[in-house]
C-alpha cells in the first residue's frame, strides 16, 4: 500500500549525506575512527566529577562531559545501570538499491504487509532507493547470515518471493556493501521512564538511550532531537559561564534527561505497537483490527508523536 494520506509525508535522507553534513560542521580531526570504549571511571576534581574514558588502543581521555552515543549495546548505558535491550522477535534486512540510469519511480513510500512480515521501499533520490524487509524470527540471530549475496538471495528466492516484481527488482539492484540483516532490539519503555539515564556528567543519547523498532521511522529522528535538546542545555550553561563548568554539568544533563525521558518512552511503545499490528497478518480479524480500529483511532494518536518540535539551538 502507499502511505499517501499524511499531509506532511515522510522525508527520506541518505544516512551518508546526513553524517557528512554533520561532520562538516566539526573542526578537523574532531572525530576518532576505529575507537572502541572499554571502561569508564570517574574522579572528583575541585568538587566536581570528571570522566576518564579508556579506549581499546590504550588511549585515556579525560572529559568534562561524557555522552554515550554508542548504539544498542552501549558501554555507557551499561555503566549507568540501564537494563539491556530485549529482542523484539523480529529481524530486519535493510538495503540500498542503486539504479545508475535512474529508477523512474515517484518519491512515495511503498509498503507490503503479510503474516509475520513487512516490506517496503522509498526513493532517496533519482538513482538510489532505500528498502527494508522485516520478518518474525523465533530466536534471536537464528536466521542471520553474514554474506550479503546470501542475504539478497534469501529475500528474493524465499522470504519475499511472492511480493510484486517492482519490489524484487529493487532488491535485485542492491549495493551489497550496504546490505545488512540484524535482529530488531528495543528497550522496555518503563526502563527508560524509571531507569538511570544519567549520573553526574555522564548520559546517553540515541540508541544508547532508547533503542526502538523501526516501525515509526523515528530512531534517527529522535537521536537528532536528543542532540538539539542536549546541545541547547549545555550551550546555555556555556554561554552563561563562558566555559563548561564541571560542577554544573550534573544539573544541566539532568534537565536534558527529564525533557527526553517520557517522549522517547512513548516513541518506543508506539513503534512497537505499530509494528505488531501491521505485521500480524491479513486475515479478516486482524484486518478489521488494523483498518477499523488501529488506523482510525490509535494510529492518529501515535503519529502525533512524530510531529514534534524539539526547539532550536538558540541560546
Amino acid at each position: 500500500m502507499k502511505l499517501s494520506s499524511d499531509p506532511v509525508g515522510p522525508r527520506s535522507v541518505h544516512r551518508k549525506a546526513l553524517l557528512n553534513a554533520l561532520a562538516d560542521q566539526l573542526p578537523i580531526n574532531s572525530i576518532r575512527f576505529s575507537s572502541k570504549l572499554t571502561a569508564i571511571e570517574t574522579q572528583e576534581h575541585e568538587g566536581s566529577s570528571i570522566s576518564i574514558i579508556h579506549m581499546a588502543d590504550g588511549t585515556v581521555i579525560k572529559a568534562k562531559v561524557l555522552i554515550g552515543c554508542d548504539g544498542v549495546h552501549s558501554v555507557v548505558a551499561r555503566w549507568l545501570g540501564l537494563a539491556e535491550p530485549v529482542y523484539s522477535g523480529r529481524s530486519a534486512v535493510r538495503g540500498l538499491a542503486v539504479f545508475p540510469q535512474g529508477h523512474g519511480l515517484d518519491n512515495n513510500v511503498q509498503q507490503y504487509l503479510g503474516l509475520g512480515r513487512r516490506a517496503g521501499f522509498v526513493p532517496l533520490n533519482d538513482k538510489e532507493i532505500y528498502w527494508f524487509f522485516t520478518c518474525t524470527s523465533p530466536a534471536k540471530g537464528a536466521d542471520m547470515v553474514d554474506e550479503p549475496e546470501v542475504i539478497k538471495r534469501e529475500v528474493i528466492e524465499n522470504y519475499a518471493k511472492d511480493l510484486p516484481p517492482i519490489y524484487l527488482d529493487v532488491v535485485q539492484h542492491s549495493d551489497l556493501s550496504a546490505l545488512t540483516w540484524a535482529p530488531l532490539m528495543f528497550r522496555y519503555p518503563w526502563h527508560v521512564v524509571f531507569g538511570n539515564l544519567s549520573k553526574q556528567n555522564i548520559t546517553v543519547a540515541g540508541d544508547a538511550m532508547h533503542p526502538m523498532t523501526p516501525d515509526l521511522a523515528q530512531g534517527g529522528c529522535s537521536a537528532l532531537e536528543d542532540a538539539v535538546v542536549l546541545g541547547r542545555h549545555i550551550g546555555k550553561s556555556f554561554i552563561q559561564n563562558g566555559q563548561l563548568v564541571p560542577k554544573e554539568m550534573a544539573v544541566t544533563i539532568g534537565k536534558y534527561v527529564e525533557e527526553r525521558r517520557w517522549r522517547v518512552a512513548l516513541l518506543i511503545a508506539g513503534s512497537y505497537l505499530s509494528g505488531w499490528v501491521q505485521q500480524a497478518g491479513s486475515g479478516w480479524g486482524m484486518k478489521f483490527l488494523r483498518d477499523a480500529i488501529f488506523y482510525r483511532f490509535f494510529y492518529l494518536i501515535i503519529i502525533k508523536f512524530t510531529r514534534y518540535d524539539c526547539g532550536k539551538l538558540n541560546f
